[in-house]
């Protein structure tokens, strides 16, 4: 550690105020997803639905991802993404129209409840790579969708002078540390 960054450490810890503006707790990562603010409305079509039908309920939505729900249950079955569209879908030249989107999509994903934790999200985002996570009542319906997105503007609520204040340009240290 440069001696730089030392006193910066210092002096933040000196500062209480600044450290408690600047710290994030393990306490931000057990609040329960329901106080999460979701971006966008959650669009969920049934399992039967075509690609083409999800391909317009993602755009008029502004959406990253589509649950599918059973018929007869509205159980969640299923969630199709903008990158299952990219990688599993795109170039092969079919008829939108006639492809149903259970083929394509991810099947009986790892659904939350509103109750789950942040810290439990970001857990199964980090480790799994998910982009998002269907939120699903006791009963299995979907009732929410989690982005990442979602938990990275919850997360820069807590510091947001840090990344408003960032400077446009990459700063470039100029000592080194370590090996």
């Amino acid at each position: 550690m440069s001696k730089l960054d030392r006193d910066m450490d210092e002096d933040m810890y000196h500062e209480t105020t600044l450290l408690h503006k600047r710290h994030l707790t393990d306490a931000v990562l057990r609040v329960p997803l329901k106080q999460v603010k979701q971006g966008r409305d959650t669009v969920v079509l049934p399992e039967d639905a075509t690609i083409q039908a999800v391909v317009v309920a993602m755009r008029e939505g502004k959406t990253g991802a589509v649950l599918l729900a059973a018929k007869g249950s509205g159980k969640a079955v299923g969630i199709f993404t903008e990158r299952d569209l990219l990688l599993r879908v795109a170039g092969h030249g079919w008829n939108f129209l006639e492809k149903k989107v259970k083929e394509y999509a991810t099947p009986n994903p790892h659904c939350l409840t509103p109750d789950h934790q942040v810290g439990y999200a970001l857990n199964l985002m980090t480790t799994r790579g998910y982009r998002h996570i269907p939120l699903v009542d006791a009963k299995g319906k979907p009732i929410g969708l989690l982005s990442l997105r979602d938990l990275l503007v919850y997360l820069t609520d807590y510091v947001p002078e840090d990344v408003i204040n960032l400077p446009p340009e990459v700063v470039v240290p100029t000592e080194r540390d370590g090996g």
